[in-house]
C-alpha cells in the first residue's frame, strides 16, 4: 500500500487542479479527483503507477458527470490561502476566476490542453499526448493556439 499512497500524495494536487481548471468547481473538482484514485487503484492498484491512466480515468470521470448533467457549474468562492492578506486573497481569487470564466469560453479541447499543460507539476507534452490520443508535436501546436486564444479572451475582458 505504500506505493499507492505515495502515488496518491505526490498526485492529488496536480489532478485536483487540472481539475479545477477543467470544471471551475471546487467540489465537483474534489469528488472527482477521488472517484479518479478509486478507480484507478480498483483496476491497476497491483500495477506501477501510471499518470497518464490516471488523468484518463480523470477525464472519463468527468465527461460522465457532464453527459448525465449537461453542463458546467460555477466555482465556490470558499477556496482561500491561510498566508495571505485578505485584499492579496480577494485579488488571487479575482484572478483566478476570472482566468477560469476566460477558460470556460475556450472550445472544450483546448480547455483540456491547457488544463492538462498548466498548473504544479506540469505534465509533458508526451503525457499529454498519451492522455488525449494525440502525438507530441501535435499537443505542442495545439497548446501555442490554445494559449493565443486564451490570451485573446483575457484581453477583451476576460469574462
Amino acid at each position: 500500500m505504500g506505493d499507492i499512497e505515495a502515488f496518491y500524495r505526490a498526485g492529488k494536487d496536480r489532478l485536483f487542479g487540472y481539475l479545477v481548471r477543467m470544471t471551475a468547481n471546487h467540489d465537483l473538482s474534489a469528488d472527482v479527483m477521488q472517484e479518479s484514485f478509486v478507480r484507478y487503484i480498483e483496476h491497476y492498484g497491483a500495477e506501477p503507477c501510471q499518470y497518464p491512466l490516471l488523468y484518463r480515468i480523470a477525464r472519463n470521470v468527468l465527461t460522465d458527470h457532464f453527459r448525465r448533467n449537461n453542463r458546467f457549474t460555477c466555482m465556490d468562492d470558499n477556496v482561500e490561502d491561510s498566508c495571505a492578506t485578505p485584499e492579496q486573497t480577494t485579488e488571487a481569487r479575482d484572478a483566478f476566476q476570472q482566468v477560469l470564466r476566460a477558460m470556460q469560453k475556450l472550445k472544450p479541447d483546448d480547455r483540456e490542453i491547457l488544463s492538462l499543460a498548466t498548473g504544479d507539476g506540469n505534465l509533458s507534452y508526451q503525457q499529454i499526448g498519451e492522455i488525449t490520443g494525440n502525438s507530441e508535436a501535435n499537443i505542442k501546436v495545439r497548446i501555442h493556439r490554445a494559449r493565443l486564444k486564451l490570451r485573446e479572451i483575457l484581453k477583451k475582458g476576460g469574462a
